[in-house]
């Protein structure tokens, strides 16, 4: 028996032969449906502060139930379903206490987070308002410059509201397309929608598999790949509410609550969104196809409408908001370089979430939203465009002071690595090798703020060179190619530590009259088979040797060690081997030593402690070993040596390597050189390129 009150009802538009419709009946409150809420809140919180990275499913719960009522209100209203009106009510819901979160958090990362964090800070603020906060973060992890890639972002849960936004745009739209189509085709609107829902949803699985095995981690933000979570709940909400037998609906309730509660467990460490989302999707679903009541012990309802749970429900959005940026500050300001959380710090990061989630539920859902100006149109874009200035504002202002303080830094002295340099102007020797410092720092070049983005810039694509260097997806082949015939042909090749030295070698391909190619390919050296390269990095390896072999370049430049940021240099992984049909070639070979590497991102490091901070420096001798070559190229003919260890760790073996020489970062992260210091190595490069290989 269908339960009267559950009936969704198609609206439709009064004719001059029809009555006008009854009023658009309203979904009553369901508090399985509020207690389900509540209960995802408390899962994400738990397993975000104390589960390391496994995935509870309660986001997904999340996604469920706003695509389900969200569907089920558009069916009701039918054909007298208005876009504007309901995309003007949901963001006048949404926007104002995310935008005081957004706020509050810019304004406590200005003041404690030190500037090297400040710009991603910025940028994820504004991706988060408009909610793109996901997409921000996808290119974050398939993109190696990003600044701080592996940094977690004060903002980084507005992914999954980034997603719902997006969701409540175009899911609208898939509706009205559905509305038109049962229009065109005199059909009932239920069945088009749910062929239309069931497509969506088939496509969306697929491509979300399909996503997985391309990029594990930018799958779980992509918005295609969640969107099957909105369509399966949207044809959820196409079936008509009914009353079913209670000997079946008590334990299809439980079943789905247990299944729900125990996704981190069984599947928290599998890949999202693939089939292991089923599990909290369908246990949410079939809780809310069980309908069950409030007031029988025996039901799973009963308990997800408790006082503990529904007093979490009614500030879950609140608390969403609120227990990242609360979390994550806490554990950048106090745990260190630790990834966990203590005892005592669960304790503060829980109640200040749940303090700021009462009173910005109280101050914003229970009063600023019932203000009476708010019902019209009008007042609601007002009031969402009030938020959204306010945000872009901060954020602007912010922007123009970090922006001030790199000009008024890059204008300084900044000498970098000439200070070390027998004969130095006395405007460069006045700024010491290393800043004698145990406080933050500041000033530094080429700037407090930009250094995370201190890359090396890039020269011209390769075009034209037959044959062409081998390019793979995540590498690019870069090249100087002089006007008229070159004096010589120099080939760089590796991963992103050789190609930081292409900061110098550009410069002097230019004014030498090389050509310098450039084919280089993330976190790949050349190598054969070993442990630690994948197949991907194999191919590059072969490919390279075989290019170099058959096109016959003068130099060909590398790096012939690896430095760890715990534990003695290596050799690189079977490179000798690897390089050697080159080197048989007689084609010269030039290896750069690696730089040490630390667990830690140097700069930010020296603004937050200081330059001899015991944290921030290490002596050399634990750094990198004291035999150079290693001995399994120094037998290898044609192969030649730079060692540039004396310019980044100036007080030899038993001294300690700084982060700041000559009042520039050594490091802009924690084991790339800056591109401003290896820039001010130009002219011992170019001296000691001279001395070995002429």
């Amino acid at each position: 028996m269908i339960g009267k009150e559950w009936v969704l009802t198609e609206a439709t538009t009064p004719t001059a032969t029809t009555p006008p419709a009854a009023p658009i009946r309203k979904m009553p409150h369901r508090e399985d449906i509020h207690g389900l809420r509540g209960l995802g809140i408390v899962l994400v919180v738990a397993y975000h502060l104390w589960t390391n990275g496994r995935v509870s499913g309660g986001v997904d719960v999340f996604l469920i139930i706003s695509a389900y009522l969200m569907t089920a209100s558009m069916v009701r209203k039918g054909r007298a379903f208005r876009l504007i009106t309901f995309l003007i009510q949901r963001f006048r819901r949404l926007v104002p206490q995310a935008a005081i979160v957004i706020a509050a958090t810019l304004a406590v990362g200005w003041f404690f987070l030190p500037p090297s964090r400040q710009p991603v800070l910025l940028q994820h603020a504004q991706s988060s308002l408009f909610y793109v906060e996901n997409w921000a973060l996808i290119e974050q992890t398939i993109n190696y410059t990003a600044v701080d890639p592996g940094r977690v972002s004060p903002f980084q849960h507005f992914w999954s509201l980034s997603v719902q936004g997006q969701v409540f745009v175009i899911w609208p739209l898939v509706f009205l397309l559905g509305v038109f189509v049962a229009a065109a085709l005199k059909a009932r609107l239920r069945i088009v929608l749910a062929v239309l829902f069931g497509g969506v949803t088939v496509a969306s699985f697929a491509y979300a598999q399909w996503a997985l095995h391309v990029d594990r981690s930018a799958a779980y933000f992509d918005t295609w790949a969640r969107f099957w979570e909105f369509s399966l709940a949207g044809l959820l909400a196409l079936v008509p509410r009914m009353t079913m037998p209670r000997r079946v609906a008590i334990p299809l309730g439980w079943a789905g609550l247990g299944a729900v509660l125990a996704t981190g467990f069984l599947v928290g460490r599998d890949p999202f969104p693939g089939p292991a989302t089923l599990f909290p999707a369908l246990g949410a679903a079939a809780v809310m196809v069980a309908d069950l009541h409030s007031t029988d012990r025996r039901d799973a309802a009963y308990w997800l409408s408790r006082r503990p749970v529904t007093f979490i429900a009614n500030r879950a959005y609140a608390l969403y908001l609120w227990h990242w940026p609360v979390y994550a500050y806490w554990m950048s300001l106090t745990e260190g370089h630790s990834d966990r959380l203590s005892v005592g710090g669960s304790v503060i990061v829980i109640g200040v979430s749940l303090i700021l989630a009462d009173l910005s539920t109280r101050l914003v859902e229970r009063r600023f939203h019932r203000m009476e100006v708010l019902a019209s149109k009008r007042g609601a874009l007002s009031a969402i465009a009030v938020f959204v200035i306010i945000v872009v504002g901060l954020v602007e202002g912010m922007t123009r002071v970090l922006d001030s303080d790199v000009a008024r830094t890059q204008a300084g002295n900044n000498p970098g690595a000439r200070v070390l340099t027998p004969g130095a102007t006395p405007e460069q020797a006045s700024a010491t090798p290393t800043s004698p410092s145990t406080t933050p720092v500041r000033g530094v070049a080429p700037g407090d703020s930009v250094i995370g983005g201190d890359w090396p810039h890039p020269a011209a694509r390769c075009e034209g060179l037959d044959p062409m260097p081998p390019e793979f997806p995540t590498g690019n082949c870069y090249e100087v190619r002089p006007e008229g015939e070159p004096t010589r042909t120099v080939v760089l090749v590796g991963d992103s530590h050789s190609w930081q030295w292409s900061t110098v070698l550009v410069p002097m391909a230019v004014e030498r009259g090389w050509h310098l190619i450039m084919p280089n390919h993330p976190r790949c050296r050349v190598t054969l088979e070993n442990p630690w390269s994948d197949a991907t990095c194999l191919e590059y390896s072969r490919a390279v040797v075989d290019y170099i072999v058959a096109t016959r370049p003068d130099q060909v430049v590398t790096i012939g060690s690896r430095a760890q940021a715990v534990g003695p240099e290596l050799e690189v992984e079977t490179y000798a081997e690897a390089i050697r049909p080159v080197s048989d070639a007689g084609i010269t070979v030039v290896n750069i030593r690696d730089n040490p590497r630390w667990t830690f991102a140097m700069p930010e490091c020296v603004q937050r402690w200081g330059v001899n901070s015991p944290r921030c420096t290490a002596p050399l001798a634990d750094k990198l070993g004291d035999a150079w070559p290693p001995p399994a190229l120094a037998e290898q003919p044609n192969v030649r040596f730079l060692d540039f260890t004396d310019q980044i760790c100036p007080s030899g073996l038993e001294g300690n390597c700084p982060g700041v020489i000559g009042n520039v970062y050594v490091y802009m992260d924690d084991n790339h050189l800056s591109r401003t210091y290896v820039l001010s190595l130009q002219d011992v490069f170019a001296e000691r390129w001279d001395q070995v290989v002429g």
